[in-house]
């Protein structure tokens, strides 16, 4: 089993939201951190260093941000080179709970995460233009 963990960061307490909303549809005890920059005077290089201290070597971290010009992405970019570390900017819930769901027997390929990401861009829809499908069992 793989310990993975789920780092959600971002400006303000959009990270605090996305970590309670993974809770309230994964469950309690699901290893999300979530990092609120800028709410008090501490940097957030500091912040992201602690939590990437308390996280062991072997240990895999999938680090959701939330702009990807961001200076919390920007922050976070150098951390890409650490073994099972993955660094993906543009959060949403869908992408968030995809991560946070996939099963633990193994590490992650970059080539999954390439896939969950792109299965959550899906998610992205102008519900203006959203056309349902209709079943003709639906009558």
């Amino acid at each position: 089993m793989v310990k993975r963990t789920l780092v959600v960061a971002s400006h303000s307490t959009l990270a605090s939201g996305m970590a309670a909303a993974l809770r309230f549809f994964a469950g309690d005890d699901t290893p999300v951190v979530a990092i609120d920059a800028y709410l008090d005077n501490q940097p957030v290089n500091t912040q992201i260093e602690s939590v990437f201290k308390g996280i062991g070597d072997d240990e895999e971290i999938v680090v959701l941000t939330d702009l990807l010009s961001g200076s919390v992405n920007q922050a976070m970019f150098s951390y890409r080179t650490r073994p099972h570390t993955y660094i993906v900017t543009g959060m949403n819930l869908a992408l968030s709970l995809a991560l946070q769901l996939e099963p633990t027997d193994d590490y992650l390929t970059i080539s999954r995460v390439r896939q969950l990401v792109d299965e959550a861009r899906d998610n992205l829809v102008l519900m203006n233009d959203y056309e349902p499908e209709v079943d003709d069992d639906d009558e």
